[in-house]
């Protein structure tokens, strides 16, 4: 039945099927781990890609490597047994299945891009290992709502969780330190998570459209806030800024309509354009003695601005800085209105 490759450790890889022979691959498929008397040690390229008819796989402890979309597409696959002893799985290698659920061995060392994205049906995934993953992992699994890691990682990736619309869950790895962009991007029912004390670097758009997102503290080894990163939390309502953040990116807080008040640090350096565009129920904020500029569109649509503190280290506002801030009452200067270079207050 099987189609398949020697490699050069005289294992073999197995890279397709004869769909004409008497037995083909369905419903509960078993690899084997030897055929034709050679150990198998790797699901190739494409092996199974789109076949419909198999809906559940084990794997044997003789396979290492699963290959770029080997089970790609396989819509009502919805179960696989993935053993100790896999190190590898390719980009798509799962992409596009009916997984309910998938544990990741200790074993694992390195994950592909998308290599479980767009499996709807997916509601749990455990990671036992200090695996390595590329972009977009399990994103586009709309029903994912439970993430556990159980070990060491140092980095999750760009677009890990993005559009992962139910998930509301997660256990971090030990030691993370960097959450990549776009990493929990439109994740619509996540609303209390605690990102771990060891993170010190969060991309930008990491929790855009995370509308029931209520309070965030960010960690104090964080100095950057980049862009985007909390755009669109429109529950947003308490945030905690250590002072180790110096720099905060275009858009930040862009659209983030709940959010009331917020406390900058002293030291911050720099605030990007749009950093609090159009956040609706802003009253009163005071900014960082350390900016120099007030950028474009900084406070735009902040109707409910009413005091603003702005230091003596500002020389310049930018155009549209409080466009729209219709309730804008209290200006204080820490230095004087005549040494600002004011392009367009508000209007």
């Amino acid at each position: 039945m099987w189609k398949y490759t020697k490699k050069s450790d005289g294992t073999i890889k197995l890279t397709g099927y004869d769909a004409t022979a008497a037995i083909v691959p369905e419903g509960e498929l078993i690899i084997p781990d030897k055929y034709d008397g050679y150990v198998v040690s790797e699901v190739g390229y494409q092996c199974l890609y789109k076949n419909n008819d198999i809906e559940s796989v084990v794997v044997p402890a003789s396979v290492t490597t699963i290959g770029t979309q080997a089970f790609g597409l396989c819509k009502n696959l919805t179960s696989v047994v993935l053993p100790e002893g896999v190190k590898q799985l390719d980009n798509s290698a799962f992409s596009g299945c009916g997984l309910e659920n998938v544990v990741l061995p200790e074993s694992l060392v390195k994950v592909g891009s998308s290599a479980f994205a767009n499996n709807t049906a997916m509601v749990t995934a455990v990671i036992k290992g200090k695996t390595e993953f590329e972009k977009s992992t399990f994103s586009g699994c709309a029903n994912l709502t439970n993430v556990a890691f159980h070990n060491v990682i140092n980095a999750l990736p760009s677009y890990m969780f993005q559009d992962c619309v139910k998930l509301q869950s997660v256990q971090f790895p030990m030691k993370v330190k960097t959450l990549g962009s776009y990493i929990f991007k439109n994740c619509k029912l996540l609303d209390n998570i605690q990102i771990p004390y060891t993170v010190t670097e969060i991309g930008s758009y990491a929790f855009n459209n995370c509308i029931s997102l209520r309070s965030i503290v960010i960690p104090k080894g964080v100095t950057e806030i980049k862009a985007c990163t909390f755009s669109y939390c429109e529950n947003l309502t308490d945030v905690v800024i250590p002072d180790s953040v110096k720099i905060m990116g275009t858009g930040a807080f862009d659209h983030c309509t709940a959010l009331s008040k917020i406390t900058l640090p002293r030291q911050m350096s720099k605030i990007g354009n749009i950093a609090f565009w159009y956040c609706t129920s802003l009253k009163k904020i005071a900014l960082p003695e350390g900016i120099s500029i007030i950028d474009v569109q900084m406070f735009e649509g902040c109707v409910s601005l009413q005091d603003i503190y702005i230091p003596a280290s500002v020389k310049k506002i930018n155009i549209d800085a409080f466009n729209k801030c219709k309730s804008l009452s209290n200006v204080y200067f820490g230095g004087s209105a005549a040494t600002v270079e004011c392009e367009c207050c508000y209007r």
